[in-house]
């Protein structure tokens, strides 16, 4: 009877023994949530504003040599609007296409003439200097100005025929940042009528460009 009574003493021991040294199960921690922020935000931080898209709408005027009829030095002005889209093609270098209308009326007695200028340009700059908030390109631009003349007499009006004018040259601009999202733009172009003894022109405009990336 004691042998049996003694193995099972044993058995009983190693059993509480075991329980001892098992550690209670501990529910699993829960992991703690990582917010990631989100791709557009990581994209526009890691972009120079020199490498982001935008668009720009500008004022401006535009002067055309004239030697029969001018305003300053020669040139005759024509005042109007631009829009313009900023595409980058590298961190220094972007195109710049652009489309405007500039306008110039003109009154004697009971005659109104005004010279309308439809013009579409595309141009390719180099950022010369930037740095946090400034930024400094030169290029070249090409516009091809689709222009014609309107004449009203005693309340009735015609259009004269229309031409074509296409011209190149160099150009340059100055961007400050006041704002997260926009610039404040001066731009400054001159060129040459190919098609026209040569004949100059300038241009200058300032707006704003709002950046789209």
């Amino acid at each position: 009877m004691r042998l049996l009574i003694l193995p099972l003493l044993l058995f009983c021991g190693v059993l509480q023994a075991k329980n001892r040294l098992i550690a209670p199960l501990m529910p699993p921690r829960e992991r703690a949530s990582v917010s990631t922020p989100p791709l557009s935000s990581t994209l526009k931080t890691s972009l120079s504003r020199s490498e982001r898209q935008a668009l720009g709408f500008e004022v401006g005027t535009l002067g055309i040599r004239n030697n029969t009829s001018n305003d300053v030095a020669g040139f005759q002005f024509l005042f109007g609007l631009r829009a313009n889209y900023v595409y980058p093609l590298s961190s220094r270098v972007f195109l710049k296409p652009q489309l405007g209308y500039f306008f110039r009326p003109e009154s004697s007695g009971e005659v109104t003439l005004t010279q309308n200028l439809i013009n579409l340009g595309l141009g390719a700059q180099y950022s010369l200097i930037f740095r946090p908030g400034f930024l400094l390109h030169v290029g070249i631009s090409q516009h091809l100005d689709y222009l014609f003349s309107r004449i009203s007499v005693y309340g009735s009006s015609s259009n004269t025929p229309s031409t074509f004018r296409y011209r190149v040259g160099p150009s340059t601009g100055l961007r400050l940042k006041i704002g997260p999202q926009s610039d404040l733009t001066f731009d400054l172009e001159g060129g040459v009528i190919p098609t026209d003894s040569f004949r100059t022109q300038l241009g200058f405009t300032s707006g704003l460009i709002f950046f789209i990336n």
